[in-house]
This record gives structure tokens, C-alpha cells and sequence, in this order.
């Protein structure tokens, strides 16, 4: 996994189908519209591991999100099984709603870098979402051996996949046993 940046693996599973429709929505050409894909996913993961580290119960949101995401056997559900519109298979689960509170944070993020009206890059963070999350599902899951991303780790998770800083350390009880286990892990 670690020879393809999150950036490239999020295009290659948009496809030229899905990227049309991006550009379309963003009133580009395709190749506008694959560079700010590319420069969207960054904030994007940014935006789930600040999501993520807020508190434990997004955390548990974040990583249940993830879990549900992850191809339920080895390379079944890989390329494409979100056809369609932004949401489209996403009934209501876990994702559903870690989709809807990241989407606001990561369309700011994606509006500063990019330049594009909040209000669009919010249509385009719906879009690339579920995308981004089941990439980092595929990658989290094979870092992990199958097993899936726990509630404790996952902002670091993400932060690392995505080559994104790592918020700063907890002090405290909580910053104490972040270390103990950070320890463990090694």
C-alpha cells in the first residue's frame, strides 16, 4: 500500500466516470478537476483525523465509519462499489453520518487551499468522502491485518496514510497512556 500516495489511489478509484461528474459540478475541464481532487484529499483526511481527535465518542464514530467501509474480503469490494450520485449506497449507517459532520470542516479546508466557492467544495467533499474513507478503509486494513482501525488510534491512522501532522500530544492521564501504548505497539 505504501507505493501509491492517498491522493493517487482516491483518482484511480474515482475513475474518468466519476471525475467528469466532478468536473461538471465544479463548471471545469477534467484535468481542472483531477488537480483540485488532488489537492482536495489532503484537507479532506485532515479534516476526518481533526474529526476523529475532537473527543472518544467521534473517534468511535470515525473508526466505526472506517470499519464499515473496509472491503468485507480481500479485493471484493475494491474498485468502485459507490457508483452514482455523491452518497449513493450510503443508507444511513455510521458513514452516513461521519460524512455529514466532516463534510462542513473539510469544505472550509478545501475552499482555502483551492479557492473554489464554500458552497461548491461543500458538493465536492459529499463527493470525495466516501471515497476517501473507503481508500483509507482498504489501507487501514491492510496495515492492520484485517482486523479493522480501533477508536484509540484512528486519528493517528489516518493522520499517518495521509501523510497529514498529527495533532499534538494529550497531557495528562490521557497523554500518559497515550505513551504507554504507543510503547506497547512497539
Amino acid at each position: 500500500m505504501r507505493g501509491r500516495s492517498l491522493t493517487d489511489e482516491v483518482l484511480k478509484r474515482l475513475g474518468d466516470e466519476r471525475l467528469a461528474k466532478i468536473a461538471v459540478v465544479l463548471g471545469v475541464d477534467q484535468p481542472a478537476a483531477r488537480r483540485i481532487v488532488q489537492d482536495s484529499v489532503t484537507p479532506i483526511a485532515t479534516a476526518l483525523a481533526d474529526d476523529a481527535h475532537r473527543n472518544r465518542t467521534e473517534a468511535t464514530r470515525v473508526a466505526g465509519a472506517i470499519n464499515e467501509a473496509m472491503p468485507v474480503s480481500g479485493g471484493a469490494a475494491t474498485g468502485g462499489t459507490r457508483r452514482g450520485s455523491a452518497l449513493a449506497g450510503i443508507k444511513g449507517g455510521i458513514l452516513a453520518l461521519v460524512i455529514r459532520r466532516v463534510a462542513g470542516p473539510a469544505a472550509r479546508r478545501i475552499a482555502k487551499k483551492t479557492g473554489i466557492p464554500v458552497r461548491v467544495a461543500v458538493t465536492l467533499a459529499e463527493m470525495l468522502l466516501p471515497v476517501v474513507i473507503g481508500v483509507l478503509a482498504k489501507r487501514l486494513k491492510a496495515r492492520s491485518a484485517g482486523k479493522g482501525v480501533g477508536a484509540f488510534d484512528v486519528s493517528g491512522a489516518i493522520a499517518t496514510e495521509a501523510a497529514v501532522p498529527q495533532r499534538p500530544s494529550r497531557h495528562g492521564l490521557a497523554g500518559l497512556v497515550d505513551r504507554v501504548v504507543a510503547a506497547v505497539r512497539r
